[in-house]
C-alpha cells in the first residue's frame, strides 16, 4: 500500500508504524468521523490466503470481543477489492506509544521497579483476556506499548488461541518469537494461560538483564535451551523478590508457574509498593486481615496448644508474684485498685514513695515480658478502662509472640485477642535454617510491645507461594 492510499474508500494510509507476521499497522485517518486511527492491513503473500485470511479475521473478532484497560479498541473490519486486488483490513484505535522493544533499545536494562510496573500492567490485561479464554501466544517487548503517561497496551493477537477454536497452524509449525516463546508451544503440548506468563517472564528477564533468557546463532539452539536448559542467573544486585518473580515465571512445567496471571501481577504491585523489596504481601483471594471466616482451615498443629500452656502458667505465675508484692505493699487495697498500667515497664507500686518497695513489684512486667499478655485474677478485680463507664476504652495491649505458628492459626489468633488487621505476608529474607511451610518467621511490630488494636500487624513466612 502506499502512502495516501484510501481503504474501503474511507481510511486514508498516512504512515506505516509497524510491521508483524500477518500484516502491517499504518496510522490512517477516518475521513467519515474525522478521527485519527490505526488500520491493519494483512500482507499479501504467495502462501494459502485462507487461511492467512481466516486467521486475520479472527485476530479482529477477538480484539472485538475483549473489553479492559491495556485492550485496543477495535472499529471496523472488512474486506476492500476497489483497487483490483483483495485487501483485508482491520481499523483500531490509535494508541500513541512507544513499543517495549523500543524503550530497552534506548536506554538498555530497566530499574526493578520499572520492570514490575510493566510486568503488573501486562499480567492484568492477560488476566482479562485469560478470562475471555483467550491465550495470546506472543507476548513480546516489540507487542507491548508505552503511552506518554506510562499506560501500557498489549497488542497483535494475530497468532492468539481461544478456548475450543481451530488452531490455525501448521503441523509441525511453530507459533511465537522464538526468544520469548514457552515450552508447551514448542514441543506441541496443550497451550493455555500458563504459555503467556512464561513468555512475560521472558520479557521481564530481557527488561532486567538487557537480554533474553536464551540466546545462540542458532534458532535451533534458543529451542533447546527453552526445552531443557535452566535460564542463566539474572545479574547480581537485584532484589531477592523480583528475581523470584521473574523466574518463577520460566519455569519449564506450567503447574510450577504462578496460578493465574492476577496472581502474578498481585505480587508485582506489592513488590513494587513495599518498603523493604524483599517482603510481599501474599496475594490471597477474599482476606481482609480483619475477618477470617470462611476461609480454608490448615491442617491442626500442636503450636496453640503449646502457647495456650504457656498462657496458663504464666498467670499461674504472675497471681502468686503479685499476692507476694501485695503483702509487702501498704496499703494492700491501693495496689490491687491500680493494676498494672501495660503501656508502661513503670510498676504502679513505684508510687508507694519506698524505693525497696518499688523494685520488687517491677518485676511483674519482667516476668511476662516473654509471654503473651494474659488477664490474671487481679486484673479482673480491677476492671480494664473498657468496662467502665469514667475512662476511655482500652485501644491496645501488648502483642503476644506468635513465631513458629502457622499463619492462618497465627492470624486468626491475633483477631481473637482485639487486633482488627493482621496482615500475613511472605518474605524472601535468607535464614539459616529452612522454616516448615507457612510458619510465622518473622513478625511486626516485634512481639511483647503495645500495639495499639486498630494498628497493622504483619506476620510472615518465607517464600512467594500461596498458603491456604
Amino acid at each position: 500500500m502506499d502512502i495516501g492510499s484510501l481503504v474501503a474508500e474511507r481510511y486514508r494510509l498516512d504512515r506505516p508504524i509497524a510491521a508483524g507476521g500477518m500484516g502491517e499497522v499504518w496510522r490512517g485517518f477516518d475521513t467519515l468521523l474525522e478521527r485519527r486511527v490505526a488500520v491493519k492491513i494483512l500482507h499479501r503473500s504467495d502462501g494459502d490466503p485462507d487461511r492467512l485470511g481466516d486467521r486475520f479475521f479472527r485476530e479482529a473478532r477477538i480484539l472485538a470481543s475483549l473489553r479492559g484497560p491495556g485492550l485496543v479498541e477495535v472499529y471496523d473490519y472488512g474486506r476492500d477489492s476497489s483497487s483490483g486486488r483483495p485487501v483485508r483490513y482491520i481499523v483500531m484505535e490509535l494508541v500513541e506509544g512507544t513499543s517495549l522493544a523500543d524503550v530497552l533499545d534506548r536506554r538498555g536494562p530497566l530499574p526493578p521497579d520499572e520492570t514490575l510496573r510493566y510486568l503488573a500492567a501486562t499480567a492484568e490485561v492477560l488476566e482479562v483476556t485469560h478470562g475471555g479464554g483467550v491465550v495470546h501466544r506472543d507476548i513480546k517487548p516489540a507487542n507491548l506499548l508505552i503511552e506518554p503517561d506510562g499506560r501500557l497496551r498489549l497488542v497483535d493477537f494475530g497468532i492468539s488461541l481461544t478456548d475450543g477454536g481451530t488452531r490455525l497452524t501448521r503441523p509441525g509449525g511453530i507459533l511465537g518469537t522464538t526468544s520469548y516463546v514457552s515450552p508447551e508451544q514448542l514441543n506441541g503440548r496443550e497451550v493455555g494461560g500458563g504459555a503467556d506468563l512464561y513468555s512475560l517472564g521472558a520479557v521481564a528477564y530481557e527488561c532486567l538483564a538487557g537480554r533474553p533468557p536464551f540466546a545462540a546463532e542458532d534458532p535451533l539452539g534458543v529451542v533447546r535451551m527453552h526445552l531443557y536448559e535452566e535460564p542463566p542467573p539474572l545479574p547480581d544486585g537485584l532484589p531477592p523478590a523480583v528475581v523470584e518473580i521473574v523466574m518463577r515465571c520460566l519455569r519449564k512445567d506450567p503447574q510450577q508457574r504462578w496460578p493465574s496471571a492476577a496472581a502474578l501481577a498481585a505480587s508485582c504491585r506489592l513488590a513494587a509498593d513495599a518498603g523493604d523489596p524483599t517482603e510481599v504481601v501474599a496475594a490471597r483471594t477474599g482476606q481482609d486481615g480483619g475477618d477470617s471466616a470462611g476461609r480454608h482451615r490448615r491442617r491442626s498443629r500442636p503450636t496453640l496448644l503449646l502457647i495456650a500452656v504457656a498462657l496458663v502458667l504464666a498467670a499461674v505465675g504472675l497471681l502468686l508474684l503479685r499476692q507476694f508484692s501485695v503483702s509487702e505493699v501498704e496499703p494492700p487495697a491501693e495496689a490491687g485498685a491500680a493494676g498494672i498500667d501495660r503501656s508502661t515497664s513503670e510498676a504502679p507500686a513505684a508510687a508507694s514513695g519506698s524505693p525497696e518497695e518499688a523494685e520488687e513489684p517491677s518485676a511483674e512486667p519482667a516476668a511476662s515480658s516473654h509471654e503473651p499478655s494474659t488477664p490474671s485474677e487481679t486484673d479482673e478485680a480491677s476492671p480494664r478502662p473498657s468496662e467502665t463507664g469514667d475512662a476511655t476504652p482500652a485501644t491496645g495491649d501488648v502483642l503476644p509472640d506468635v513465631l513458629g505458628v502457622d499463619v492462618s492459626e497465627a492470624q486468626e489468633y491475633l483477631n481473637s485477642l482485639g487486633w482488627t488487621d493482621v496482615r500475613i505476608v511472605s518474605t524472601l529474607l535468607l535464614s539459616e535454617s529452612q522454616p516448615e511451610d507457612c510458619e510465622v518467621v518473622s513478625q511486626n511490630p516485634k512481639p511483647d510491645t503495645v500495639v495499639e488494636y486498630d494498628d497493622p500487624v504483619r506476620i510472615a513466612y518465607w517464600g512467594l507461594h500461596d498458603c491456604p
